[in-house]
This record gives structure tokens, sequence and C-alpha cells, in this order.
């Protein structure tokens, strides 16, 4: 099957950034055609197509379950096949390089083949020679080889296979295949920012490969210069280079005296950071791009050069500056200083970059085991008893009698039932420098304890000091913990026993290989009391900074006050805030503190109390820490993030903040005004009385302003005495009513309660405000008679209205509402809705009745009924043409009332005058009044009333569901004719 070659070039987010390719092809015509044919590969390769050129970068490619899986710098991964569904997809083969190695990876397996031409790591160091004969030194071991320099193995399109390449130049072909050899299998190179797909099927069915070029490509890296050398005219490291020269070997010393025999076959230096300036900044360069130096050995910089002199031994990359760590190996300095130049190379895939060249020097320095808690910094090192012969031949008493005596003074004192953590002891120091080899930026220390098996006093029974102690816990090398022996009945008789301890330091070489330095004896008192009495130093509460305000509608959730814009919810202590006020203010270092502080374990407290409403001090984060761990708290809507090394090579900071889970006021007492207040407080206990516990505190405040929301201008009463019972209510929206649905009710919008914010109702607005959950109303507890139903809360806009017709001149429902915010604090609110009854009874003349008359007297109290509405306006009334009750036009026309929906009901008021004429009545008189027609009749049997009655009939007027009015007319029993 023909194939065809097309690259497809991706551009990142600057569209003006671009990439040159040179071909031994024309592929103009491929090109025209570009588009028909990406359309053919796969709906995921135009997926990806788009992302890629939406600014992702590829990230991974791996081999897939059905073919070649493609990951993106969003975390979205794609799919591609060949075949139909991907079936002859799954002969694949994907071809990376390695992180850190350079090498060709297949399928994450690693292969034999350089991808990239700078030189392999350096090999171990040689294995040491025999002994000599007694008398003779023994010969020294041979270096290992260093890792090949130069080769390097690119894929070549046409072939399908590997060619080799040295300096950017081809050497030979290889018979190596990178290309999948079966019909239809997809191979799949991820070169840097070059993904090479060979094998994906074009629109006419022909195999193609494909080319995409994801992000921004590096065009040069450049050495960011403080200081420029005096020797050669290239700049210098910023800071200098260091180098141990010798070490020891128990097997290599003078066979007469066990004097040890410096050794000197290795490189041993500090790490210096070197910065270097990436252009563009913002190019693709991610974690496969892998570093390396090369050093002049030769007058160009191009072919020759070899990465013997400096080493990488850590890199960050941020910002468009790349911070490289390295090591310099001592062995490759040269006499001739202009040799002694090296640079940066980097290659991003199989396109190296080099930078200017930096000149390199290194001081030998010296090292010895010191006491770090009697040795003061800038001063000459305080020592323990220095071991300079081999133990290869045994341990005697004698022998370590030889470096200490049994009178000499005692190194370190603990109290017989305690411990002493020698580890918080020791420390490798340079008396040249007056520094520790930590914080000129050496790594790898560590240190061994051993207790010898005999250290014999000068008594009749030679008492063995060495059986009075134990280590606590794991009998381990590293293990410095020293306690009294648990046989030693009560601990008692170890009270004035001067045991020894030998330590060994070692130092990782820059190869790796763990080389012992130094050795020692410590020399322990054990002591019936504690053996630094006194007072502790008081060095008071030291603030990480100002007490921060928080207005709690600007605080954001899980950890985003580290990185956020706002100033209020966090606090930063960088290394140099602690190294002031925490290490400043005991006047120690980052490597010595924790001698003095925190214990064997080296622990401390983190407290967090908040004042609660009683005003008492309440705990609501509580833990005991260790330094060796980085602290990472995030409870209750406290941050903590804290790092607090013991080696200068490593950033040590603190970082405090809160986050939107924490309480405010409405939870806790409101101090000042400000919110709840919260004390955040790192405790570092001294271990005795020579230095003082170390209290660091942030105060924050948290404020939200929990008030009720703008009522609406328009129809808010802030006081309304009621009509029905007299009484004043507070914060009330008076309701009309409204016509709905064809007929009036008493109803209202809940939205048009309260004013509009930013042109949005209150539930629009909420729905906005940051950090707040719900927003929920709910008659308050006992109303009735309305709906939505009182027992069930809403949270969108709800019409309110009366379920039952208004008996009283108003009515006052109190209406709850409460915002919940994202801590599960709540604001609860309350208002009144005052229903007023739409109509009232209006004015009645009242009747008269002649009580005397002949038979019975009757009068009609139907023409004296009238409602009015509140604004005066006749309603319901009696129509002297029709001799009934009508509705008015304004109620027909504007309440929408019908005749069905109204009912007048008649009574007589059960007053005085009308108990009175009911309990004298004979049996066969009569006082009624009809229910439906309101025709009053009075019959008596012959007798003549000797005095007026004032009566009251009511006519109940009743609007369905809307409005019950009474009207009381006065009716007259009339002793005497009118």
């Amino acid at each position: 099957m023909k194939r065809k070659f097309v690259r497809v070039m991706f551009f990142g987010a600057l569209a003006l950034s671009t990439v040159t390719y040179v071909g031994c092809k024309d592929y103009d015509d491929d090109i025209d055609n570009l588009q028909q044919q990406i359309d053919a590969v796969k709906v995921s390769l135009d997926e990806l197509q788009a992302k890629v050129n939406g600014g992702a970068v590829i990230t991974n490619v791996t081999k897939g379950e059905n073919g070649i899986t493609v990951t993106l710098s969003d975390g979205k991964s794609y799919e591609l096949t060949n075949g139909k569904d991907g079936a002859a997809g799954k002969d694949a083969a994907v071809w990376t390089i390695g992180e850190s190695d350079g090498y060709w990876y297949k399928d994450g397996v690693k292969t034999q083949y350089k991808a990239v031409g700078v030189d392999g790591q350096a090999g171990a160091d040689g294995k040491p020679g025999a002994d000599g004969k007694p008398g003779e030194d023994g010969k020294p071991g041979e270096d290992g080889k260093p890792g090949e320099n130069g080769l390097y193995y690119v894929p070549n399109q046409e072939t399908g296979c590997f060619d080799i390449w040295k300096d950017n130049k081809f050497v030979e072909s290889t018979d190596i295949n990178w290309k999948v050899a079966s019909e239809g299998g997809i191979s799949a190179v991820l070169n840097g920012n070059v993904l090479t797909l060979t094998g994906v099927q074009g629109k006419d069915g022909q195999s193609i490969s494909v080319d995409l070029v994801s992000g921004i490509a590096l065009s040069s890296i450049a050495f960011i210069p403080d200081v420029v050398s005096q020797d050669v005219p290239y700049a210098t490291t910023s800071n200098p280079f260091y180098h141990i020269k010798n070490y020891l070997d128990e097997t290599k010393y003078n066979t007469a005296n066990n004097a040890f025999k410096e050794q000197s076959d290795w490189g041993k230096s500090n790490v210096v950071a070197m910065n270097y300036r990436l252009n563009p900044e913002d190019a693709n360069v991610d974690a496969k791009t892998v570093y390396g130096f090369i050093d002049r050995k030769i007058t160009t910089r191009a072919a020759g050069d070899r990465t013997v002199l400096l080493n990488v031994d850590n890199k960050t990359v941020s910002d468009g500056v790349a911070v490289i760590d390295a090591t310099v190996n001592p062995n490759a300095l040269v006499e001739n200083q202009e040799y002694n130049i090296a640079a940066l190379q980097a290659w991003y895939g199989q396109t190296p970059l080099t930078s200017d060249y930096v000149h390199v020097t290194s001081e030998e320095i010296d090292l010895v085991l010191a006491d770090s808690v009697k040795t003061v910094q800038g001063e000459a090192a305080v020592t323990f008893y220095k071991r300079t012969q081999s133990i290869a031949k045994g341990e005697s008493d004698a022998f370590i009698k030889q470096f200490v005596a049994l009178d000499a003074e005692a190194n370190a004192a603990f109290k017989y039932t305690g411990t002493i953590n020698l580890k918080d002891y020791v420390g490798l120091y340079s008396d040249i420098k007056t520094d520790w080899l930590a914080e000129l930026g050496f790594k790898g220390m560590s240190y061994e304890f051993s207790i010898p098996e005999k250290y014999l006093a000068n008594d009749d029974e030679k008492t063995n000091q060495q059986w009075f102690i134990t280590k606590e816990g794991e009998n381990t090398l590293a293990n410095g913990v020293i306690k009294v022996n648990p046989e030693v009945v009560n601990g008692t008789p170890a009270i004035g026993r001067t045991p020894v301890v030998r330590v060994d330091a070692f130092l990782t070489s820059n190869n790796g290989a763990k080389k012992l330095v130094a050795s020692s004896y410590i020399k322990l008192s054990i002591t019936e009391e504690d053996p630094t009495p006194g007072t502790k130093p008081d060095y008071g509460t030291i603030n990480m900074s100002d007490p921060k305000a928080a207005d709690y509608h600007k605080l954001e959730s899980d950890d985003n006050a580290f990185t956020n814009a706002y100033p209020l919810d966090n606090v930063n202590m960088d290394y140099q805030a602690i190294n002031n006020k925490i290490y400043g203010t005991a006047k120690l270092t980052s490597t010595t503190f924790w001698n003095y502080y925190g214990g064997q374990d080296h622990k401390y407290n983190v407290l967090v109390t908040v004042t609660n409403k009683s005003g008492q001090e309440e705990t609501i984060i509580s833990e005991e820490v260790s330094q060796q761990t980085d602290v990472v708290i995030s409870n209750k809507g406290l941050l903590l993030n804290i790092k607090l090394n013991d080696d200068a090579t490593k950033t040590s900071a603190i970082k405090v903040g809160i986050n939107n889970l924490i309480k405010t006021q409405n939870t806790y007492k409101d101090i000042d005004g400000k919110g709840a207040k919260y004390s955040v407080k790192i405790i570092i206990p001294s271990n005795d009385n020579s230095h003082g516990d170390i209290k660091l505190e942030q105060i924050f405040y948290v404020k939200e302003e929990c008030v009720p929301y703008v009522y609406n201008p328009l129809y808010y009463n802030e006081t309304y005495k009621s009509l029905a019972d007299g009484k004043t209510y507070n914060d009330c929206i008076v309701i009309k009513g409204q016509n709905t649905s064809g007929h009036w009710e008493m109803s209202s919008v809940v939205s048009e309660h309260f004013a509009n914010m930013e042109g949005e109702n209150i539930f629009e607005y909420y729905n906005k405000v940051n950090n707040v959950n719900a927003l929920q109303f709910q008659w308050a507890s006992g109303i009735t008679g309305v709906t939505p139903d009182p027992l069930t809360s809403f949270n969108t806009d709800e019409t309110v209205k009366l379920t039952e017709a208004m008996t009283k001149r108003d009515d006052v429902k109190n209406m709850t509402y409460k915002v919940t915010l994202v801590n599960d604090e709540t604001c609860n609110f309350n208002y009144n809705i005052v229903f007023v009854n739409p109509f009232v009874a209006g004015t009645t003349n009242g009747i008269s009745i002649y009580g005397n008359g002949i038979g019975e007297n009757t009068g009609a109290t139907m023409p004296q009924v009238v409602v009015k509405d509140n604004e005066g306006s006749n309603i319901y009334s009696y129509n002297n043409t029709s001799k009934t009750l009508v509705l008015s036009s304004k109620a027909t026309d504007t309440y929408k009332l019908t005749n069905d929906i109204v009912s007048v009901e008649y009574a007589f008021v059960e007053n005085a005058a009308w108990t009175e004429l009911t309990s004298n009545m004979s049996k066969d008189s009569k006082l009624e009044v009809n229910d439906v027609t309101g025709v009053v009749t009075w019959k008596n049997q012959g007798s003549t009333l000797v005095k007026d009655y004032n009566l009251t009939v009511t006519a109940k007027v009743t609007f369905k569901d809307l409005s019950v009015v009474t009207c009381n007319i006065p009716v007259k029993l009339a002793k005497d004719a009118q």
C-alpha cells in the first residue's frame, strides 16, 4: 500500500510563534489537500487538533487496548485507531523519551538506545582494591566508567529504522525498527513537542503519517548572571561551589598503626542553584526535557564537549526560568581556567539547545563532626572525641581509650529516667568556613550510632560502663536515642556512669555512593536530676503578621486562599520570615534549631481557638505534629501548610489561611464589631531551659453581615397599627389584593416585597452572592389559612395568598426567611404581611317598627345593607327598582365579583333589649327576622308596650373566599307610632 507523509503544525497559545521544518521532499501538494485527509483520520483526531489549536499541549502518549492514547494538558485522552472499528489498531507501538535519563522507551519499557546526546550518568565507584601485604598500602579501586557520550538514535521516517547521530550529525544507519511492521499497525513517536503518528488511515484508504506539533518551541536558553569571573571573560555562579576532597574507608588503613588512609577517588560537592532564562518564557518545556552540562575540552562547544565538570542534581521550571541545581566534579577541574567552563544543554525531544558558557570554580573545604548543641555558627567547631583509626581489627576497651580517656569530660548528659537523642547533637561543620555543611548547600548527610561492647572503669570490678545504656526503640544504626538499660534495677545504679557511643558520619558522593567521612566517640554522663536546671526564657508571642479581618462573602473554597488575590484570608511566612522570627528569636540556624526544640521526635503543637458567645476561648483544632512531616490541615475552615525543615537546602514555609467553611459571628462572639476572632498558634517547645518556647500566632477576624434584605420602598411600612386588634406591628408589607385568574384574591408575589439589587429580585440576587447555599421562605409557626403550605418552605418566587374569606378589617401574617451559608450557618429574618379586607360596611339609617300596632308589625332591613370598598365606592347595596341587593359596576368590572359568590344572612344581635323582650314574651308572641329577606316581624297578644326597645339586626354579607362584611342595622321597636 502506498504511504504518504503529511505534516500538520498545531499552533499554541501565541498565534505568531512558528516551527520551521527542513525535509527532503516538497509537501506543498499534500498540504493543499491537508483538511480532506485529516477529516478521514478519525473524529478523535479532529477533536485532538481543535484542542491543541486552542492551546492544549500533548503531555503523554501510551499504547492503548485498541491503538494509541494521547493525553493533553487538560487531562483529556483520545484514542487513535486504524482499520475498521479499530480492529487493526491493536498492533501499535509507542516510543517516548525518558524524563531524566534520555533513553528511548518502547511502550513504557526502557531500551538500550539513547535519545539525546548528553552524557549518561556517571558509573558507580569502583570496587576497593585488596589490602596490601602487612606494612604496605592497599591499592585503591578504579573509578567506574562514565556513561557513553555523544551518540544517540534518531527515527528515520523513510526507512522506519533508527539512525545513529552525534553532535547533530548523521553517523550511520541501523536495522533497529521503530515502525510497526504489520499492515494496519500504528506507530507513535513523542519527540519533544512533536508527535509523529504513522499508519493512521486517510480518506482515500491510504496509510499516512502525521506530525502533530503542540505548544511553542523553546528557541534559546541563557544563563542569568549575577557575578562575572575575574579569571576568564565569562559569568560565574552566584554562590560558590565547595568540595570535600577525602573520605574514609574502614578497610583502607595503615596496618602498622591502624590509622585511616584518606581516600580521594570520589567527587563530592555542594549543590548550587543556577538560573537560566528560557526564550520564549511560555515555551512548551515540561518534565520530559532532559538537561545536562557540557564543558569545553577543545575550542568549540559544538563538538568534543563532555559532561564531566557539572552534573544536574535537580531542576525546576517556572515563569520562564529554569533553576538547575548542579554539583561539580572537582576531579574534572584543570589548572587552565579557560577549560573550566560549562554550558547547559536542554534536550526537548532530539533537538538540543545550548546556553552560553559559565566559568566554574570550586574550593576545597574541611569537615569535622561537630557538637551541634555547643557549636556557634561563625566560630570554630566544638567537637567530640575524634576517632582516627579503623575498627577493622576490633574495637576494644583499650582502642576506645586512645581517643576518650576515663577521666575525659562528658560531651552530653541525661537524667537516668529519661532519654537523649544523639541525632540532635551531631552535625558536619567546616572550620574553614565556620558554617555547617548543610548551610553551605551539601546534601546526603547521615549518621550511624553504635554502642561499643566495652568501656571499663578502673575500679576493682572493672565495671563496664556500656552495660548501663541501650537504645530506645529499634536497635538500628540510624537510631540515636539512648536510655538506661532496663536491666538496671530502678535505674539508680546508672547514676554517675559515663558510657560512650560511637557516631559515624556519612556523605553520599555526587554519584550517590555512601562514604564514611568522620567518626567520633560521644561520652555521656547519666545524672540524677535534669542536667539543664533553671528557668526558661520567655520570648513572648511572635505575630506571623498583623491581624486579618476578612469579609466572609469574599472567602473562597478549598485551599484557594493560598493562590487568590484577596489579602485578608491568608498569611504566608517564607523562609526569610521563618529565619527572622523563629530561628532568629532562638539565635539558632535551621540545622541546629531542632537540636534544642521539639524533643527527640521533633514534635510541636498546632492550636486554633475561637471566642465563643460566652466570651470563653474554645479550642477547635489541637494537634501534635512532627517536624519531619509536612503538615497539611484543612479543618473547620482553617488551612495550615507547614514545612519546617532541618536541612538548609530545603525551603521552610508556613502558610495559614481560611476558607468559606469557617464560622462567623453568627456562631461565635462578635469581637469589637470585627466578627468571630480566631487565634492560630504554632507552639514549638524547647527541650530544656537553655531556650524559650517559640509561640507563633496569627489572628483572623471573620464577619458575615447578617442583615435583612432591603425591603421594597414602594410598599414597606416600618410600623403598622392594625385596624382589627389595635396592635402595632413592625416591618410590614400591606396587601390590598389583586385580580388573578378572572377574580379578585388577597395575594401578592414575594419578590415584590423586596427591593431589586443590581436589577435583580431577591431570589436572582442571592443565587449570585458568594458563599450563599440557599434562600428559603416559610410562614411562621402557627400561621394558617394561607398558601403556599405553611408546613413547607420555598426557595423560588411564589404568590402568597389567603385561602379563606377575611372576616376582620385586616389580618397580619408573619413570614420568615433564612439565608443558609456554605458554612451551614443561617441568617434568620421575618417580616409581616398585612392583608387588608377590601370591603367594609357602609353607613345605614336604621328602621323603626310600631310596637303597639294591631296584628303583626314588620320592617325591611334589606334596604339598609351597604358594602363599600376602602376607597368609599359602593360595592353591594339595595336597588329601589329591582327591590334587591345588587353589585355595583366597580364590583363587577374592577373586582370581577359575580352574584353567585355573594350571599347575605340576617340575624338579631342578642343584646339587652332583645333579651328583655324574648324572655318576657307570651307563648304566642313573635319577634323574628327572616334570615334571607331581612324582614323583621313583631307580634304580641294584646298588651301595650310601655317603652321603646332598640334592637340591632346584622346582615352578614359573604363574598366567597374573599371577604365577609357585617352590616349592623339599628331596629327601633317603638311604643308610639312614628
